[in-house]
């Protein structure tokens, strides 16, 4: 005989049991799921930049049926990784020279400002935090992990936004966080922790004009790379 499950802070709620079911949300789960694995093909390549996809292939892929498939593939629509047309279909993203300087030039705005109020307000906390992921790029570099240097990078300039106290700043970033993991998976940087270890040294060092002009700097030394990237798609 089934035991009901009883909610602490549920008051005069009935118990779940066999008359009143615990719902999984499993549609929800499902689509949470697909769009994880969909966005992981994306970022590390499996699916190329500009690639069609089908909904019927990735959902067979999957196990899943179609639905969670295309409720994930409008959530990556949002974030800008697949492009969704009713007539021709729905491709990985890709983007043009003037896409990658328009992007480039939107991040460099961003990450300065960013950078300039987190240095602000939480100095120390933010060279702390540069730091520990130069170090762990240092080590992804010796091993020669590609991957891990990428996803430190990434995490690297995210500390900005982490420590600045301006949400809308995040929000800005997150309109193009997506693009850039997935660029900086497709082109990587063979001199990450010199071109960021020289931002740790201007912020400890207060002079955070030169932070800002160094991080600009850096962002567009990116911009052949990225162009690169996308040119093969």
């Amino acid at each position: 005989m089934e035991t009901p499950i009883h909610c602490a802070a549920a008051g005069n709620l009935a118990p779940i049991g066999m008359n009143h079911p615990l719902r999984l949300e499993r549609p929800q789960l499902l689509t949470e799921l697909a769009y994880l694995r969909i966005r992981e093909a994306i970022v590390n390549g499996e699916l190329k930049l500009g690639e069609q996809v089908s909904e019927a292939q990735l959902a067979a892929g999957m196990a899943v049926s179609k639905t969670p498939v295309r409720e994930a593939l409008l959530r990556l629509k949002v974030e800008g990784l697949v492009e969704i047309s009713p007539q021709r279909g729905t491709f990985v993203f890709v983007l043009g020279p003037e896409q990658v300087s328009d992007l480039c030039r939107y991040r460099a705005m961003v990450e300065a400002e960013a950078l300039r109020e987190a240095a602000e307000a939480q100095p120390k906390a933010l060279v702390d935090a540069m730091a520990r992921r130069v170090a762990e790029m240092r080590k992804a570099e010796r091993a020669k992990d590609m991957r891990a240097l990428a996803r430190i990078d990434m995490e690297f300039h995210w500390q900005f936004f982490v420590h600045s106290p301006n949400e809308y700043l995040r929000a800005g970033y997150e309109v193009i966080r997506g693009r850039l993991v997935a660029l900086r998976h497709r082109s990587p940087i063979t001199n990450a922790v010199s071109s960021h270890q020289v931002l740790v040294d201007a912020v400890g060092g207060g002079d955070i004009d030169a932070a800002c002009a160094l991080l600009r700097e850096h962002v567009f030394e990116n911009e052949p790379r990225y162009r690169a990237a996308c040119g093969k798609a």
